[in-house]
């Protein structure tokens, strides 16, 4: 079999190995991991990874116009600049893009974050990159780095994490459990569009500020149809109903007990290491951040970014985000 079987819609498949043994137990058959790259052949790579739905598409694609969930951050003259790095993005084994993930009427095994940096170690060695010059790694993607700094220290040069660290809080984890508890209901209801859009809903909640959320919607009031509601409401709603369009109740179930999973040891990974907190993230609070630095054998810097936007700050304030990653890769 061919290393890559290249696919429309800018996407490429890395096959997985074929009887793929998973942390947790499992086995994969015949999986796959989808991706893209961006930048010269010749050039240094990168690996940027977002949260669970971010995707392989980092930077925007001339060819199709698809804007890319990090384009403010990766791109021509950006501060991940595709004309002086090779910028691999991937989709999530068991998430809503093109990797292996869930089919109705199927098995699927339990994917640890083990298994993302695994399955990114696959695809390193089919694209014949030995080491990568840095892995930027934003939420989840910066629990995986975390992971495949520790399994692959020899392939990575340096780790940037923003919004991420060695484990889960015990309330990070309460909030999953809930969100869990309502895609199920959903499925049992005979619609389980309508559970994921509803617990993509409280999650949110748990992603921005209760500060930004009322200096957004918090001077006005809209009013329904039948009563008078929140503008949050109509956010929410829109934003949860987006989310299901794109992913199954299997998908998401899948990596919310990923996300509840994750542990690595700080003292396992010897890679030089720059940590990212964002100011008010309840997620991810700077103190599991300062204890994550205070463990890693070569952290070379933690710093709290400004934002009023929490967890979602990676997302939505990238001129804070951008001076970090350019400073750090200077």
């Amino acid at each position: 079999m061919s290393a890559a079987l290249t696919l429309p819609r800018a996407a490429t498949l890395c096959p997985l190995p074929a009887e793929w043994p998973l942390c947790r137990g499992g086995v994969l058959r015949g999986g796959w991991l989808a991706y893209t790259m961006a930048g010269p052949a010749a050039a240094p790579a990168l690996a940027v990874l977002g949260g669970i739905s971010a995707g392989r598409l980092v930077a925007a694609d001339p060819a199709t116009g698809a804007k890319g969930w990090w384009a403010e951050q990766v791109g021509p003259g950006r501060p991940l600049d595709t004309t002086h790095w090779r910028v691999v993005g991937i989709d999530w084994l068991g998430g809503a893009g093109l990797s292996s993930a869930p089919r109705a009427g199927a098995a699927f095994p339990t994917v640890d974050t083990r298994d993302q940096a695994a399955a990114l170690a696959c695809l390193l060695d089919a694209l014949a990159i030995d080491r990568l010059a840095a892995l930027v790694g934003c939420s989840y993607g910066g629990m995986v780095g975390l992971q495949f700094a520790a399994m692959h220290p020899d392939r990575l040069a340096r780790l940037l994490v923003l919004g991420a660290a060695h484990r889960s809080t015990v309330a990070a984890a309460a909030g999953r459990t809930v969100q869990r508890g309502i895609v199920e209901l959903g499925v049992r209801a005979g619609d389980p569009a309508a559970g994921v859009a509803l617990a993509r809903g409280l999650a949110l909640l748990g992603y921005r500020t209760p500060e930004g959320l009322e200096q957004r919607f918090g001077a006005v009031a809209a009013t329904g149809a039948a009563h008078e509601h929140a503008p949050v409401a109509d956010w929410l709603a829109a934003r949860g109903q987006s989310f299901a369009a794109a992913w199954s109740a299997a998908s998401y179930q899948c990596l919310l007990a990923s996300l509840d999973l994750h542990h690595v040891e700080p003292a396992a990974i010897p890679v030089p290491t720059w940590l990212g907190s964002l100011a008010g993230d309840r997620l991810v609070p700077l103190e599991l951040m300062a204890e994550l630095a205070a463990a890693l054998p070569q952290c070379r810097g933690h710093r709290e970014l400004a934002t009023q936007h929490g967890h979602d700050g990676f997302l939505c304030s990238p001129a804070a985000v951008g001076d970090w990653l350019t400073e750090v890769l200077s």
